[in-house]
């Protein structure tokens, strides 16, 4: 049983924002873009993707939904120069044109920044469980030391989570039901608090049955039983300030095999 509790803070006034831990970005207003602009943040700035001299892949919610990919090992087919792969000890190695994390030991440095909201994770549980309410999920290939420090050697993989919205309510709920009573529900919820606040509230639960057999005592093994929450703030005190507070829960309790972990 693991269980992983991510907080992430981030104020946005001009210039500054920071998670949990003291890390400076800079970042300049977002200006406002046709809705039909594919905008990143490659940069540490919002930019039309055309306009980032970069090697970089945006993939939207709209298209992690029409092309069915639903957990990172799904990305590594829609994305080039990608690949993914879990390895012993419940670790992950996500290679970009053949660099990698593929080395097993504490001392061992991250060759891909992995970031959530600009944030980085380190020894992160992300890759356990499955994609839910994202807003978008940006690759960026080649060294990004410049702009997102060490540990970015073969570029960065940064997942941009769905941002409360005061503008309207808004709720969604995903279900799906298969052989070996496997079970899925994502869901999320949008409820504005003012016109100048707002909260996102978005999580998923999967179970399932074992379909491969104990030989020792004739159990099922290889179940899933795994779920994450996540709780967002937004607040917007005038045109130049945004301030953001994310809490991001996970936990898992099956029994899976460990090359599948």
């Amino acid at each position: 049983m693991r269980a992983k509790l991510t907080l992430l803070a981030g104020v946005c006034a001009g210039a500054i924002a920071f998670p949990a831990y003291a890390q400076d970005a800079v970042e300049e207003d977002e200006p406002e873009f046709p809705s039909n602009e594919i905008v990143v943040i490659a940069q540490r700035q919002a930019q039309r993707l055309q306009d980032v001299p970069l090697s970089v892949s945006a993939v939207s919610a709209e298209a992690l939904e029409a092309q069915q990919i639903e957990n990172t090992s799904d990305l590594q087919l829609a994305l080039p120069n990608i690949t993914f792969t879990k390895t012993n000890f419940t670790s992950s190695s996500f290679t970009i044109r053949g660099i990698g994390d593929l080395c097993v030991g504490v001392t061992c440095d991250q060759a891909t920044g992995i970031h959530l909201n600009e944030a980085p994770l380190f020894g992160t549980r992300l890759f356990e469980g499955e994609f839910y309410d994202l807003e978008q999920v940006e690759v960026l290939r080649g060294p990004q030391g410049t702009l997102f420090g060490r540990n970015a050697t073969s570029g960065v993989v940064n997942f941009r989570t769905a941002r409360p919205s005061p503008s309207d309510v808004a709720a969604s709920v995903e279900a799906q039901y298969g052989n070996y009573n496997a079970f899925k529900v994502k869901a999320m919820y949008n409820l504005p608090l003012a016109d100048i606040a707002a909260v996102r509230v978005a999580g998923y639960y999967v179970n399932r049955e074992g379909f491969t057999e104990n030989l020792f005592d004739g159990s099922d093994i290889d179940g899933r039983d795994l779920g994450g929450i996540r709780g967002s703030l937004r607040i917007e005190p005038s045109a130049d300030t945004t301030i953001d507070f994310m809490v991001q829960y996970f936990e898992e309790n099956d029994d899976r095999l460990r090359n599948q972990k």
